[in-house]
């Protein structure tokens, strides 16, 4: 192409965030055919964010289908087309109106109605390879002949537009604090939404440490403002917050809507935007505003930027990114891993001038240091120093402490070794778990158990990994690895770190068990009692179950924490919930103390754990299922000579009134 007064149509991406990334590649076109009269195609919404425009000289609004749309073209008498539009609909539109030359991406069948094509980048399995849309769309602009080396996002405001807004939000004119704008929405879809209550804590944050004006941005639809009626119903929570005057602190622009102009110049005043992964995203960085992005479901690469002043969160879990507009997990666990306190640090660490690192992982990152072998950063040289750097080394180690028991499988073997980590002086005891050669049939159960062909090591894996996200504490996975034969598994291993100051209920109780009773420790153990089955109950409504849920099994810290040990049998049944949910709460009754825990004490566990002040019918069959199930347990045990804690002293039938 040739700058020779032409008259050029660039038909925009609909997504105002792809509009916005764009902007690199509209700025290009611009100054390369700076004499031609350009002309831009868009959305209503594409055209309001754009807005104004140094990049084009005309706009012209979609409306209707193809056949419309190019009986509109035909009569502007464009010499090309630059399709940043990548449907098929927008080719045939362009083609019907006869535009002379049409250059844009060869996808969607649409390759034969362009004159000019470029091919997107694409995986062995034929989907497109994650790369920044940004580029996607600059790449277009350099087959023209632009210059493209200014990479950054841009966009004006009217300032007609920042006076109306000062007209709707007369509280934000002259404030001398911070101004903090919260993007709790996302058009993609809800699977992108971080959770609202944590919306509201960290409106709470802002407003506790900074005295910030917090403005709870979001879309004029019933979904969105369902969301900021959650935030404020949730927040002011804190102390502080609870003290300041709300109304004057936190502004919901549901309440007081907001056209995409103003929504510009109220960006353009913010110290800070915390968002979803969604346009008004962009229009920050744009506007070039502190930004804390959070990712869940969609792969960061897509969008990237670069932007200096932006921290992302990513919500790094096994499952994503799906890039699925809702989750169909039993929690969503992408944007559940990222905490308040992330997104609280990241913000403090942008208004103090101080970012730290561009990306945080929610998860520790797992790197393969060498084939199957998966080590998290943070230990790698710990690691290395003593030679563990490979599946045969860690199956050759012998440097440790055997805790191999006699009952164990032949295949199994556990070991206890200490190393120095280099950001601590003080050595941390690490627990490795190996399996070589687990018998078929081991491993058919373990297919059927997790409805895929799974290793041993990654049955207690998975677990650690996804339950802490809910709430649920587990030991911290230092490395893990598998080697297969096909489908079936040679060897697979799993290294975790001791639970700092934490003791299996088993080996210690709090103290409050050993001492006489008093008011005071009576109450403390009724509190134990409560939380221990709020915290069963809560890991019960992730949709797994223990299936070794001992006392052995459950640790409790000095600080009052519960954690989950050995979770190789944990799994999420698809049938026999009941069944399994049973054999759990079973396990607890007949592993507890019958000197430490009386039937009352019992009792009140049930209720705790079902959340209820009074039993029905169906929990009293439910116990009575339990107390069969125990008494099985206890009639096995007595059999070959063990103990049974529940029935140490007495009768052993703890049974609920009729």
């Amino acid at each position: 192409m040739q700058d020779d007064n032409l008259e050029i149509l660039v038909w925009l991406p609909s997504p105002m965030g792809d509009a916005v990334l764009s902007t690199p590649a509209l700025r290009a076109i611009r100054k390369r055919f700076g004499s031609s009269r350009i002309t831009f195609l868009a959305n209503h919404v594409v055209r309001s964010v754009l807005s104004p425009s140094a990049f084009n000289d005309a706009w012209i609004e979609t409306h209707g289908n193809p056949l419309a749309i190019a009986a509109q073209l035909k009569a502007h008498n464009f010499t090309h087309a630059i399709l940043f539009k990548n449907s098929f609909a927008a080719a045939l539109a362009v083609f019907l109106a006869r535009i002379p030359s049409r250059i844009g991406y060869a996808r969607e069948k649409r390759g034969l109605l362009l004159t000019e094509k470029l091919y997107p980048a694409r995986l062995p399995n034929g989907k497109f390879e994650p790369a920044p849309m940004l580029d996607y769309y600059l790449a277009i602009a350099a087959r023209l002949g632009a210059d493209t080396a200014n990479r950054q996002i841009e966009l004006q405001y009217d300032e007609n537009d920042k006076q109306s807004l000062q007209a709707k939000l007369p509280q934000l004119a002259g404030f001398e604090r911070p101004i903090a704008v919260l993007v709790p929405g996302g058009a993609f879809g809800p699977s992108k939404c971080w959770p609202a209550v944590n919306f509201a804590k960290t409106a709470d944050w802002l407003i506790d440490n900074y005295s910030a004006k917090v403005v709870i941005s979001v879309a004029p639809d019933q979904l969105e403002k369902q969301i900021t009626a959650e935030i404020t119903a949730a927040a002011g929570l804190s102390l502080r917050a609870k003290r300041s005057n709300l109304k004057d602190k936190l502004i919901n622009l549901a309440d007081h809507p907001v056209n995409l102009g103003e929504l510009k110049a109220l960006y353009s005043a913010a110290d800070i935007v915390i968002t979803n992964d969604t346009g008004p995203r962009h229009i920050a960085g744009a506007l070039k505003r502190k930004l804390v992005t959070l990712f869940g479901p969609n792969d960061p690469v897509w969008t990237e930027t670069n932007y200096e002043n932006e921290i992302q969160i990513v919500g790094n879990v096994p499952c994503s990114p799906c890039a699925k507009p809702t989750c169909k997990r039993y929690r969503h666990l992408c944007m559940q891993s990222i905490t308040v306190e992330m997104v609280c640090n990241a913000a403090k660490d942008l208004m103090d001038d101080q970012r730290k690192r561009p990306i945080i992982l929610a998860q520790p990152n797992s790197e393969e240091t060498s084939k199957s072998f998966f080590v998290n950063a943070e230990y790698k040289t710990a690691l290395s120093k003593i030679g563990l750097t490979s599946i045969d080394a860690v199956f050759s180690f012998q440097a440790a402490k055997n805790l191999t028991k006699s009952n164990l499988a032949a295949f199994r073997s556990r070991l206890q070794f200490e190393i120095e980590p280099v950001e601590s002086q003080s050595p941390t005891t690490l627990f490795l778990k190996r399996y070589e050669n687990p018998p078929i049939l081991v491993q058919f159960k373990n297919w059927l158990a997790h409805h895929k062909p799974v290793s041993c090591a990654s049955r207690e894996f998975e677990p650690t990994r996804e339950l802490p996200i809910t709430g649920i504490n587990t030991p911290k996975v230092i490395a893990y690895g598998e080697q297969c034969s096909g489908l079936f598994e040679k060897r697979s291993f799993i290294i975790t770190e001791k639970i700092p100051d934490a003791e299996a209920l088993e080996r210690q109780l709090p103290d409050c068990f050993n001492s006489s009773p008093t008011p005071q420790n009576l109450k403390q153990r009724r509190d134990f009692i409560i939380q221990l089955a709020a915290f069963v109950r809560k890991f019960h409504q992730t949709g797994y179950r223990h299936r070794d849920l001992y006392f052995s099994h459950i640790f409790h810290s000095s600080n009052g924490t519960f954690y989950l040990i050995d979770l190789a049998r944990a799994f999420r049944p698809a049938l026999l919930r009941r069944r399994f949910q049973i054999k759990d709460i079973a396990q607890i009754h007949y592993s507890a103390p019958a000197e430490y825990f009386s039937r009352s004490d019992r009792l009140r566990f049930y209720l705790a754990y079902t959340a209820q002040r009074k039993l029905t019918t169906s929990d009293k069959a439910f116990i009575r299922e339990v107390l069969a199930k125990a008494n099985r347990m206890a009639r096995h045990d007595r059999k070959h000579g063990r103990n049974v804690p529940f029935a140490s002293r007495g009768n052993p039938m703890w049974s609920p009134k009729n």
